[in-house]
């Protein structure tokens, strides 16, 4: 027998909630593609879900996250501000961190 031990792990401001893997996994989407509508699409999430998802970050998190521009000649679009980017590169830091420990434990813990 084998035991495998997981976890979820999502980030909080005063208690309320800013984003956790599914977040991340839409950031990153909106970076490479430069759209929320696109990223959405790609995550199999409404455009509707996204923008409240974003919002609800945003508002929480206490600091802008997107950067959006209309129109024009390159034809508008999103991307991350800086703190987004500083944001998702840490959570992924962390993730990696506690991944690792987790799965260090839990081998000592579970070795039968």
């Amino acid at each position: 027998m084998q035991c495998e031990v997981k976890s979820k792990t999502w980030l909080e401001v005063d208690g309320k909630f800013i984003m956790g893997e599914h977040g991340i996994a839409l950031l990153d989407a909106i970076d490479t593609l430069g759209s929320i509508q696109q990223a959405a699409r790609q995550l199999g999430w409404s455009y509707r879900h996204s923008w409240g998802y974003l919002k609800n970050m945003e508002q929480n998190a206490g600091v802008p996250i997107l950067i959006s521009s209309h129109g024009g000649t390159a034809g508008g679009g999103t991307r991350l501000t800086p703190q987004a980017r500083k944001l998702v590169r840490d959570y992924k830091r962390l993730q990696k961190m506690l991944r690792a420990t987790i799965q260090r434990k839990s081998r000592m813990v579970f070795s039968y």
